[in-house]
């Protein structure tokens, strides 16, 4: 059997430039949200355990940290006291759909509703349209993030643990 010259070394080439790519992609970290573990994590906030689906948030630092909270309430609290620029994305589970994370720039969020978190009364939805929506069942008031975060009867207190 004659082996062809240079194949070898192509491939050899392929793999360490596979696993060169592979090892910059994970010492990047994400900044998308991971899955919560319901009963297991614990907000880092409150220190609550996470127990409904339908609240649950994620901020993800720099460095990519995830920390997990309870309640859009948790991560508005955490949010106003991080050190400005080390927070990478913040996410939210859309109400309707547990379990799925909307990047806190496109959701649309309801105060004041039916429907409260377990920690105070802001409720996530995948988008502002879908909070009007929603407020025709639930009522309340239509909110995007900046409103969240400027409202101080937003849970301001608890602990932020280890930013």
């Amino acid at each position: 059997m004659r082996l062809r010259p240079g194949r070898r070394s192509a491939n050899g080439l392929a793999l360490v430039l596979a696993l060169v790519v592979a090892l910059v992609l994970a010492a990047c970290g994400g900044t998308g949200p991971r899955p919560v573990v319901l009963g297991e994590d614990t907000c880092d906030f409150c220190r609550m355990e996470v127990s409904d689906a339908r609240f649950a948030a994620e901020a993800i630092t720099r460095t990519g940290r995830v920390h997990v909270f309870d309640s859009v309430d948790c991560l508005a609290g955490y949010a106003r006291g991080a050190e400005p620029g080390s927070l990478a994305a913040l996410w939210v589970t859309d109400a309707e759909h547990p379990g799925t994370f909307v990047a806190v720039e496109q959701a649309g969020f309801l105060t004041g509703s039916t429907l409260r978190g377990p920690m105070g009364e802001v409720v996530a939805f995948a988008s502002p349209a879908a909070a009007r929506a929603a407020q025709s069942r639930l009522g309340g008031a239509v909110a995007d993030w900046t409103a969240v975060l400027a409202d101080s009867s937003a849970h301001a207190t608890g602990t932020t643990g280890g930013r």
